[in-house]
């Protein structure tokens, strides 16, 4: 267990003499090993000072929160003549317990006991052993994964296929379960959704100090979601993707983050259907490009479909195994669905509907566990205005954020670029006196010119 200090100081001016009037600044102590602080020295087995012998006894034992020696064992001994009298002598020692978090906690550590004919001979006994035989703690093993099931892949991404990796940080308790986790990465929000439930079925064997079982962090885990039978091909047809002049590509591109645009939400609310088709270029570094509305049968849904394709990411088309720009077009169906949790919070929020309400109340506030930050618009990258949009939206009792709604932009390209970060989004589920519920929140967005 490492030391750590936090010190809580002022600064040092070389001749200023009120210094010294100042009084002293406090040390703050939030990670610490055990220290002795009473030893008594152990007695000399009759049969080893008849026999003239000398030995060491290597102890390893329990520090407990209270600073009282527990579990102390023989880990090696010279001579098992000298192993009562040691455990004796430990047992009886009292430290400063460890700190973690500066709180004292239990530790594991160790102490040679060593016996020598010369002690026989003291005319006062040391208050403390020499320092080569003072206890030290035991080095800590890093947890151990015991158990770690495969994730199930999202229903709802069943037809568009997408592969997806979560990356995740989390602190592995003493209990050997995972607690706290950050999602450091992920494509799409069902998928976080899918990995963090995986994440509360993993099981390790917790950090050990000796046998002291330890909370400790941070630990991470990458989980692979792979839809089976999809090649890339089969994958761009799934979201109604070609690819122009295919036959040039010896790989065509590969999407690896394709959240779906947002649908504008007066025409989800109407029921009303549309459709957009926008072309794009696929740079050799996979970024999106050219982003061109081709066609659409209302423009916001040709703007929602556009703010999409900028947040989209690929691995690149090969030619002759060299990344290469390749020029693409999608086509997007905006179709009310009868079912889901969408369609749940469509009739909440109709006219004669329950309603949903903000976020007062809640038994904890609002925590994320995703955001992505919106993509500053590619069609004012010449004339780079700075500009705002205020972005109003549901989490769900799953935690999802869902149905974006732009309350207010500057100018319209920002209002659908935030919306369509918020539409990927991820909460810890929202409570009420323990009860789930859904939440209707608002968030500003400050969008600033890119450098490059």
């Amino acid at each position: 267990m490492r030391t750590v200090c936090r010190v809580v100081c002022g600064f040092v001016l070389a001749g200023a003499t009120w210094l010294d009037a100042q009084p002293a600044a406090p040390l703050q102590v939030d990670f610490a090993d055990a220290i002795l602080r009473d030893w008594v020295q152990p007695e000399y087995p009759e049969t080893a000072r008849q026999a003239k012998l000398e030995g060491k006894v290597d102890v390893e034992f329990v520090v407990e929160p209270d600073g009282r020696v527990s579990r102390a064992t023989v880990k090696d001994s010279t001579d098992e003549r000298f192993n009562a009298s040691a455990l004796a002598a430990v047992a009886r020692w009292v430290f400063g317990p460890a700190l973690a978090e500066g709180k004292p906690v239990a530790s594991g550590m160790k102490v040679p006991v060593v016996f020598k004919l010369e002690q026989l001979r003291q005319k006062k006994v040391p208050l403390q052993p020499l320092l080569e035989w003072m206890p030290e703690a035991l080095p800590v093993k890093p947890p151990k994964l015991a158990l770690s099931p495969d994730p199930d892949y999202p229903a709802e991404l069943m037809d568009r296929r997408l592969p997806g990796q979560v990356a995740l940080e989390f602190t592995v308790e003493a209990e050997g379960v995972a607690s706290a986790p950050k999602v450091l990465w992920a494509p799409h929000a069902a998928f976080v959704a899918a990995a963090l439930q995986t994440l509360a079925k993993y099981r390790f064997e917790p950090a050990h100090q000796g046998l002291v079982p330890l909370k400790s962090g941070p630990t991470q885990a990458q989980m692979e979601f792979q839809s089976l039978g999809a090649d890339r091909t089969d994958l761009l047809a799934a979201n109604q993707i070609t690819v122009v002049e295919s036959e040039k590509f010896a790989i065509p591109p590969r999407p690896s983050v394709l959240p779906e645009p947002v649908y504008p939400l007066g025409r989800l609310l109407a029921g009303t259907p549309g459709t957009a088709t926008v072309g794009f270029t696929v740079t050799g570094m996979g970024k999106t490009t050219a982003i061109l509305v081709q066609e659409a049968s209302q423009p916001e849904f040709g703007a929602a479909l556009v703010a999409a394709v900028e947040a989209w990411g690929f691995e690149p088309a090969l030619i002759a195994d060299q990344p290469t720009e390749a020029a693409l077009v999608v086509k997007y169906r905006f179709t009310p669905q009868a079912g889901g949790e969408v369609n749940r919070l469509l009739l909440a929020l109709r006219p004669d509907g329950v309603g949903v309400n903000g976020p007062g109340g809640l038994d904890q506030r609002l925590r994320p566990l995703w955001r992505v930050a919106p993509v500053y618009p590619q069609s004012l990258v010449v004339e780079r205005p700075a500009g705002q949009a205020v972005i109003e939206f549901v989490v769900d009792r799953e935690g999802r954020a869902r149905l974006p709604r732009v309350k207010s932009a500057s100018r319209d390209e920002f209002g659908w670029a935030a919306a369509m970060a918020v539409s990927q989004w991820v909460f810890a589920p929202p409570r009420r006196g323990g009860e789930p519920v859904d939440v209707k929140v608002g968030i500003p967005f400050e969008f600033t010119a890119p450098r490059n």
